[in-house]
């Protein structure tokens, strides 16, 4: 889910429960390699467009609750656990 998404999310459930939000950050060139080896045939422009708003994204990280570098899968999902059980 994108930025505006959980705000939008966040701003209708806050009401009737607790929302904890994360951001999963990744490094910009990783994020270019992830998109060109996920999107079968790579078009630059698709990839060109979802990396214009990177910048945009990482504004709002002060918005969540905790970001998690999003790295190593392995160590990305146990910091997910990890705040679940602290519910």
């Amino acid at each position: 889910m994108d930025v505006n998404g959980t705000e939008n999310l966040v701003k209708i459930l806050q009401k009737d429960m607790k929302v904890v939000t994360i951001f999963l950050r990744v490094p910009k060139e990783e994020l270019r390699k992830r998109l060109e080896e996920r999107i079968d045939q790579a078009d630059q422009k698709e990839i060109e467009l979802r990396l214009s708003r990177f910048d945009y994204e990482e504004s709002k990280m002060d918005n969540y609750d905790y970001v998690i570098e999003n790295t190593d899968v392995e160590k990305t999902i146990n910091q997910i656990m990890e705040i679940i059980k602290k519910g």
